[in-house]
């Protein structure tokens, strides 16, 4: 968790730094849907994303409608009834793993009863054999973390169940970014600076979408294929192959390609692509409401316009057409996550 929180304060950080709070979206009639967030049960967190999301419609007319919940405990029987209580239906939530290295926690057998309370997916982060030793989860040659990548068979059975109830495998963190030539890791802890681990973590990956053709996988941060050019190519077969494979966008923009092989990639495989941002709360990390219409504002203004933007690897904003913005904010959303276009009609949305 260290390193997720790391990684997404850094996000913050130069998110605050360089964005322009006062940009107004271009579409405001696109309902917006963040698939990946992390209130978990923080019952005031979930109740200042409800404020945050008027300050965010009066403020840059964009409706952030919805979020997925990916890091909420499912201990208490009321958990899941409350987190939708609270938020006024805008939560769904997810179970999740974040110690898969010494075996999954939630079992085959409770993945339909899992779905009828109404949990959308599963989160499972396993990073990579390198991120774990360095957040301290395992230690090099500990003998109990015996599942160190998630197409360990290990897993096959949880995984098989997934694929036969229905299960999302949701926002699946199975990698960290490992960077070009002297540009492998950017803090210490924080980046896979092996391509060796890096590579035998993504096609760990693949090996899952082999095995289970029915399996929906959305894959966190663009499974960190974004760095480099050869990467983002292997993402563009993955989502050719694969018609079940997504990828939620949460800091993938951190360390793009060239800008127009990005744009030609968003554009091509728009069906492949979920709104995400990674945004959270725990005890030590609590972003102000300002930094997060901040946040939010500066990936609508990447997203929808062609404005220059200082700071970012990426310098002019990718300009996406309508039908794009439509597929990423939304529309592939409410096609992943079971019960999620109930759920937006009930609230009002006409989709």
């Amino acid at each position: 968790m260290k390193t997720k929180l790391l990684i997404a304060s850094l996000c913050l950080i130069l998110l605050s730094v360089h964005s322009k709070a006062q940009f107004i979206t271009k579409y405001p009639e696109i309902p917006r849907i963040d698939v990946h967030a992390h209130p978990g049960n923080n019952y005031k967190a979930i109740r200042s994303l409800l404020e945050f999301r008027e300050h965010m419609i009066t403020e840059t007319k964009a409706d952030v409608a919805m979020w997925i919940n990916v890091g909420a405990r499912t201990g208490g029987e009321t958990a899941i009834d409350t987190i939708t209580e609270v938020s006024k239906n805008r939560i769904m939530t997810c179970i999740s793993d974040y110690t898969p290295h010494k075996g999954l926690t939630h079992k085959a057998k409770d993945m339909p009863g899992y779905l009828k309370k109404g949990y959308v997916g599963y989160k499972i982060w396993y990073g990579t054999m390198l991120q774990q030793v360095a957040d301290g989860m395992i230690k090099e040659g500990d003998k109990d973390a015996k599942y160190l990548y998630v197409d360990d068979p290990n897993n096959e059975e949880v995984i098989a169940a997934m694929e036969k109830s229905g299960m999302v495998m949701a926002s699946l963190h199975i990698a960290d970014p490992n960077g070009p030539f002297e540009k492998r890791t950017l803090c210490d802890g924080c980046y896979c600076p092996d391509p060796v681990e890096f590579w035998r973590s993504i096609t760990g990956l693949e090996r899952i979408l082999q095995r289970h053709p029915n399996l929906v996988v959305v894959s966190a941060h663009g499974a960190w294929l974004m760095v480099q050019e050869a990467q983002l190519d292997y993402l563009r077969y993955l989502c050719k192959t694969y018609p079940n494979f997504y990828v939620d966008l949460a800091a993938g923009w951190l360390f793009p390609a060239n800008r127009e092989n990005l744009r030609d990639f968003f554009i091509e495989y728009s069906g492949h692509l979920l709104f995400a941002t990674d945004i959270g709360w725990d005890n030590n990390y609590s972003p102000a409401l300002s930094d997060n219409i901040n946040n939010y504002s500066s990936l609508f203004r990447l997203y929808e316009t062609d404005d220059a933007i200082e700071g970012f690897p990426i310098k002019q904003g990718l300009n996406l057409p309508k039908e794009v913005l439509e597929n990423i904010y939304y529309k592939n959303a409410i096609k992943v996550y079971p019960g999620l276009s109930a759920r937006m009609r009930a609230l009002g949305y006409k989709l």
